[in-house]
């Protein structure tokens, strides 16, 4: 039929198609960088072991909505004192406070308990899982889209004036976690932190202190084929040493990676100790001279000896602000969000020195924990 169309109209009728065609592709590449929130240059930062700071991401109006439910859930009573758990002290010694720890609201391990505004966490889940995803594909931590209960968290923190938390880090390697690691299906892979105080200024406090390394690894940091990060080498620049434990000989190594090969580090293979873990002991001298521990029981207190006695309490005490040669500085600016590699970024938050309370959403996405049997 169409071949006993005049010549003309069935050029139109072609040039109408392409030009719906074109409209619908430049639609959906449209619809595709607004739902990309983060850039190539972004994904790049987080595995190199940077931080991604993403200034005005969330809307005016869900940034409000968001801090408003909040401040109903605090006088609710659904926060709970939050600081971080120190394995050379019981929690009662810890001494928790709403004045001196973080705060938190956990609502479930999606955030959708269903108590105050529900909707407004629900349209930012969304938003964030969407963002998930993007960091599912293009950092290639595909088990990151992977639903299930307690499979990732959101919360809400609360920080009120005097506030801070110390230098640590969001994951470790489940062999330094003693009878606690290889219990859990999944593991902190990407941090993530969206702020909701209006106009807050520097002298306020309360930043986010991160320390990424001087110069960004040029290889990709936190995992390497399941094995998780526990330092830095310091040759030819900062290169990544993870912990295979998983050897032939059923104990365990520490490795590089060059040119998509394995390159071993220490002597002999070994068995991870109980805590506190120094890892420099199981290399030879030439090389732990450039070795530096991410995680030690100087800069965490999980890293401190289990034992309750006074060298452990005296450790303990270290779990303060440091003087570091290199640190990032983030003020808590509403709708900001920041994003970096749960395993290889030791990071605080600064003393609350203003008037009023931080408020921010936070949490962590999981992927698989590999070796899980």
């Amino acid at each position: 039929m169409t071949d006993l169309l005049p010549k003309t109209m069935r050029s139109t009728k072609n040039m109408i198609f392409l030009c719906t065609f074109f409209l619908i592709v430049i639609l959906a590449a449209a619809d595709a960088l607004v739902n990309s929130a983060l850039t190539h240059s972004d994904m790049q930062t987080i595995a190199s072991g940077g931080v991604a700071v993403i200034p005005n991401f969330l809307p005016k109006d869900l940034v409000t909505a968001m801090r408003t439910d909040a401040r109903n859930l605090f006088e609710d009573g659904l926060f709970q004192p939050d600081g971080l758990t120190n394995t050379a002290l019981s929690k009662k010694e810890q001494g928790f406070s709403v004045k001196a720890d973080r705060q938190t609201f956990r609502g479930g391990a999606d955030w959708l308990l269903d108590v105050g505004d529900y909707d407004s966490r629900l349209e930012f889940r969304n938003r964030m899982h969407k963002i998930k995803d993007q960091l599912a594909l293009e950092l290639k931590r595909p088990s990151l889209k992977s639903e299930g209960e307690r499979r990732h968290e959101m919360t809400y923190n609360w920080y009120e004036p005097g506030a801070k938390l110390g230098r640590h880090l969001d994951e470790h390697h489940e062999e330094t976690k003693g009878v606690k690691g290889w219990l859990l299906e999944s593991r902190r892979s990407v941090t993530w932190l969206v702020y909701l105080n209006d106009r807050w200024q520097d002298e306020e406090g309360g930043a986010l202190r991160c320390f990424p390394r001087r110069n960004l690894s040029s290889q990709q940091v936190g995992c390497h084929e399941g094995n998780l990060q526990v330092g830095w080498l310091h040759i030819d620049g900062d290169c990544p040493v993870f912990l295979d434990c998983f050897r032939a000989s059923g104990q365990s190594a520490l490795y590089t990676v060059k040119d998509s090969n394995r390159h071993i580090l220490s002597s002999k293979d070994f068995y991870v100790p109980s805590q506190p873990i120094q890892f420099s002991l199981f290399l030879p001298s030439e090389i732990g001279e450039r070795f530096e521990q991410i995680s030690t029981a100087r800069l965490d207190p999980r890293f401190v000896a289990a034992k309750n006695d006074n060298e452990g309490k005296e450790q303990a005490a270290l779990f303060v602000e440091r003087d570091e040669i290199h640190f990032m500085d983030i003020i808590p600016e509403a709708g900001t969000l920041v994003l970096f590699d749960s395993v290889s970024l030791p990071h605080l938050v600064r003393e609350v020195t203003g008037s009023r309370q931080r408020i921010a959403a936070t949490g962590w996405w999981h992927e698989d924990s590999t070796f899980l049997v």
